[in-house]
């Protein structure tokens, strides 16, 4: 079935080449992306998705395009779900990029957006049966800075982290900032649960300032555990007694096995649940 993505409000054959060869995206990572999940016409969490990419173009001296500024994007977005036949489960990428000209001094800060959509296999989020397996990716380090907390195309320490996964058999690997401090996954935010206390690196740390990271927090207040967004160093993960990764397509999933370390999922089903019901679309 034919597949289309929107330029600027423009829908385009999926095929179709539509960005430049001096696109900034392409030459310095002048760019950011969010990537949402919708069942049906529901985009989950939208404004929230919003928010951020208001925030990180702001910071990044972009000039919000109008319809993403009112939010008017939302319908281009459903629109784009309903030619793409993504009616059920889908995944939405945002991409915003500043317009071409200049060199690493842009020319402008006007920008330019495209949406992209993708088909999943289940409207709501599901526990996977088998915990992840995951190890500490060592050789690189990510950087704690502002920059760190949003969602740039600037990941070659996640593509070399996804590498070191591959080649290892891994579901996921963890990476560190620039002191030695467990940070995130490849692509989620992590969480350790000991006892009654779920522990998460603070945005201090380089973390991305995830959507569903802010879910996962409110989450635990209503089961009643403590919070505690402390520093993480490698070795608290062969203390804990469950470890939990979060990101917008997945919602929540449990690891299983850190090295010789195996762990329980009873927060993450619990979480899931609770994921699902305000999720849910009303009949």
């Amino acid at each position: 079935m034919q597949q289309y993505i929107c330029l600027n409000g423009y829908y385009h054959k999926a095929e179709e080449p539509v960005l430049n060869y001096n696109n900034r995206g392409f030459l310095y990572g002048d760019a950011l992306f969010e990537t949402m999940r919708a069942n049906g016409k529901t985009i989950h969490f939208f404004d929230e998705h919003i928010s951020r990419i208001f925030y990180s173009m702001k910071e990044l001296k972009m000039k919000i395009p109008k319809k993403i500024e009112d939010k008017s994007i939302k319908h281009e977005i459903i629109k784009l779900l309903h030619k793409n036949r993504h009616l059920k489960g889908s995944r939405i990428r945002l991409t915003v990029f500043r317009d071409s000209g200049g060199k690493y001094a842009p020319e402008k800060n006007t920008a330019s957006y495209l949406i992209e959509t993708d088909a999943l296999d289940n409207e709501t989020y599901q526990l996977n049966d088998k915990g992840l397996s995951i190890d500490v990716f060592y050789a690189y380090k990510k950087p704690r800075s502002l920059l760190s907390n949003m969602k740039t195309t600037n990941d070659l320490i996640y593509i070399l982290a996804g590498i070191f996964k591959q080649e290892r058999q891994l579901d996921e690997c963890i990476i560190l900032n620039d002191n030695n401090e467990v940070t995130e996954a490849v692509s989620s935010n992590i969480f350790l649960v000991n006892g009654n206390v779920l522990k998460t690196p603070p945005l201090t740390s380089g973390c991305l300032n995830g959507i569903m990271r802010k879910q996962v927090l409110n989450f635990t207040k209503e089961i009643g555990l403590q919070i505690a967004l402390q520093k993480i160093s490698p070795e608290e993960l062969l203390e804990s007694d469950e470890v939990l990764l979060s990101n917008a397509i997945h919602g929540i999933q449990w690891v299983g096995a850190y090295r010789d370390i195996r762990y329980f999922n009873k927060t993450s089903k619990e979480m899931l649940k609770m994921l699902n019901q305000l999720t849910k679309i009303e009949d």
